[in-house]
This record gives C-alpha cells, sequence and structure tokens, in this order.
C-alpha cells in the first residue's frame, strides 16, 4: 500500500512538473507564431507565416529537433498590441518553449514586454523599431533596424553621386519619423544637402502640396520612408506634378508593386531590403527554389526570408542547447554564427542582427531587380 501511494505520488509530480516546465514530458516541441495576419498589414505577417512554416516542415522531415517533431500555433493580432499580449498569455498555457514574432514593430515591443517578464525566448522576423530588444536580453530579430537601413540609404545615395535631396515622411507614424531622422542625419554627414523636409499626417491621401514645395526646391533625390500603399500614390502624384527626380525608399516599400498602376513609375524607385531574389549565394537561390516549389510563387515580400532565418536561428539554438530550457536557448541564440537565406548572422550586444542589407529597383513590368548586397 505503501509503494503504490508513494508511486502514485511521484506520477503525480511528473505531471504537476510537466503543467509547469514548458516542453518537458512533450512529445512535440511547440513554439507559439504571433503576429498580424489579417487586415492592413496582413500580408506582411503571412509572409513571415509562410517562411516559418516551410522551414520547420523541412526541419520535421529530415527528424526534427532533439529527436522530437515541431509544431508551430499561430495566432493573430490583427496588428493590435493589446491582442499580442493576450495571444502571449494565451500560447503560454499551452506549454510554449519560444515564440516567434510579432511582426510589426509595435506589436512585437508589447509582446517584448510580457515576455521579458518571463524570460522566454522571443525572435522578431520583422520588427525594425531599435527599442523592441532594449533591456531585453531574451528578445531578438532577424531584420535590420530603421537606423541601419536608413543610414545605408544615404550611403547609397552619396555612393551615386548625388548631392542634394528632399524626403517627405509620415510625421505620426514611428517608423516613418524614425527613418527620416536617421537618413536626414547621415546625410548631412556625407555632405548632402537635404533641400526639404516635408510631412503629411498619417491616412492623407493628397500630398501635391507637399511634393510641389519638393519639386520648387530642385532635389535629385526624393527619400519616401513609406510603406507601399502611400508610396503608391506618392508617386503617381508626383509624376502628374513633373516632379523629376530619383526616388529611394526603406523595407515598407516592398509591397508597392500590387498597388500602384502605372509600374513604369517604380523603375526610378531603389530601395532597402531585407532579402532579395538575386542573392547568389547557395542558402538564398535554395530559398528561393523550395519556397516556390511549396507555395507556387517567388517570396515577394523579403519578411519570408526572414521569417525562415526566424525559424532557423531559434530551432539550432534549441538543438545547440539540447535543452527547452528558456535561459539555455536564449544563450544558444546569443552565440549564433550561421549562415542563414538572408546572409551570415551574429547579434551584437543589443541582440540585433549584424548582417547584410540589399538595395532593388523594378523594371517596368514591376518585377523586382537585385542591384547590390552590402555585407557587413
Amino acid at each position: 500500500m505503501k509503494k503504490r501511494s508513494l508511486f502514485t505520488m511521484l506520477v503525480a509530480a511528473a505531471l504537476l512538473l510537466s503543467t509547469f516546465v514548458p516542453g518537458l514530458a512533450e512529445d512535440v516541441i511547440k513554439i507559439g507564431g504571433i503576429g498580424v495576419l489579417s487586415g492592413k498589414y496582413g500580408m506582411y505577417g503571412l509572409a513571415v507565416k509562410e517562411g516559418v512554416d516551410l522551414y520547420v516542415k523541412q526541419v520535421n522531415a529530415a527528424g526534427g529537433v532533439l529527436g522530437k517533431q515541431v509544431e508551430v500555433y499561430w495566432e493573430d493580432t490583427q496588428g493590435n498590441a493589446s491582442e499580442a499580449i493576450n495571444a502571449y498569455f494565451k500560447l503560454s498555457e499551452q506549454g510554449m518553449v519560444a515564440y516567434i514574432g510579432a511582426v510589426l514593430s509595435g506589436e512585437s515591443k508589447a509582446l517584448a514586454e510580457v515576455t521579458a517578464e518571463d524570460g522566454a525566448p522571443q525572435i522578431s522576423p520583422s520588427a525594425t523599431d531599435y527599442d523592441v530588444t532594449t533591456g531585453r536580453p531574451n528578445v531578438f530579430r532577424t531584420c535590420f533596424l530603421d537606423p541601419f537601413q536608413a543610414k545605408a540609404m544615404a550611403d547609397f545615395i552619396a555612393n551615386e553621386g548625388l548631392k542634394s535631396v528632399a524626403v517627405l515622411y509620415d510625421n505620426s507614424n514611428d517608423y516613418s519619423l524614425g527613418l527620416f531622422e536617421a537618413f536626414k542625419a547621415q546625410s548631412e554627414k556625407n555632405g548632402l544637402s537635404v533641400v526639404a523636409a516635408e510631412s503629411a499626417a498619417f491616412g492623407d491621401t493628397d500630398y501635391k502640396t507637399q511634393l510641389t514645395t519638393i519639386m520648387n526646391a530642385k532635389p535629385e533625390a526624393v527619400f519616401l520612408p513609406y510603406y507601399g500603399a502611400d508610396a503608391a500614390l506618392i508617386l503617381a502624384q508626383a509624376n502628374e506634378l513633373g516632379l523629376n527626380a530619383k526616388f529611394f525608399g526603406a523595407d515598407g516599400i516592398a509591397d508597392i508593386v500590387e498597388l500602384i498602376s502605372d509600374k513604369n513609375l517604380l523603375t526610378s524607385l531603389i530601395y532597402t531590403d531585407h532579402f532579395s531574389e538575386g542573392a547568389q549565394s547557395e542558402a538564398a537561390q535554395k530559398f528561393v527554389a523550395d519556397y516556390q516549389a511549396e507555395y507556387g510563387k517567388l517570396p515577394s515580400i523579403s519578411f519570408s526570408a526572414t521569417g525562415y532565418d526566424a525559424a532557423q536561428v531559434l530551432l539550432n539554438a534549441i538543438e545547440a542547447a539540447g535543452s527547452t530550457e528558456p535561459d539555455a536557448i536564449v544563450a544558444a541564440i546569443k552565440a549564433t554564427n550561421s549562415t542563414v537565406v538572408s546572409g551570415n548572422i551574429t547579434f551584437d550586444d543589443h541582440n540585433d542582427p549584424v548582417k547584410s542589407i540589399f538595395f532593388q529597383t523594378f523594371d517596368s513590368k514591376g518585377n523586382k531587380q537585385f542591384i547590390l548586397q552590402v555585407d557587413p
């Protein structure tokens, strides 16, 4: 009787431990996927999801991680920071060992606040705001930061021999404002003359007043730190006004192709991106081929690649740690030095990736054209 009672107590204790320790006594390794999957910005989250799901499928086909299959449980935030937090608490009750996400910077910062309290490993494929990882040793990302790409674009313009630039930006959007400030500072450092800096408010659809001021300043280049929908309107209105300049953008502008009717206007646009289909590395070319085979299309948004990278970094870290314990996973991510589809990746003291940046443009049919890869 005593032996049976002791056995019963041990079983109960084991069950209790398995409830509170992520991954313990599980047949699978559970990863939480959190991000915007619907609405205006849903395309970004869906691109991330496709990249993550592709890598996980390949890993599982090769035997999984630590001898177990990996499952990703996705929650749609609809781009809302509060929903990101709700998603975390919902998933944490199901025994997730780590989290991929969120997608947008605002929701990623909100998610980081709660994962930091628990020390849960979090890696975002696409949150470019500097503060996402600040003071949070458990939070990482596989995309470059806004200041990094803004400075890189200012350097690119200077290297092209252009002397004067103007900027049109959204003064109510942290993404746009941060890009503007970093771009302006680096342009001035490079000796470029910033002849006009015009702003608009979120939701504006008529930019002709700002574009007229810019046109009168006669810049050689115009920097547009916007997402594709707004940039499409700006390029069309600039064309109507006869503004003759080269246009430059950041990663958010990558989805402009489907949002602009006159594809010829895209030939005057160059932007920074996290990945290019034209990248020549073996890993990049394999990713493009595998993605096309899986989804029947090319990866139109580079967050598919950074999502794939995030899954690779995370699962490699779990394998290297030999454990699903949060601290062990975080330490292994921090020690990453791997070749991923967007180049080699390591992490700096701010948990941000040291990685390559890509410059792209478009042909007259809207097809992306690789220009240059700049490695760290």
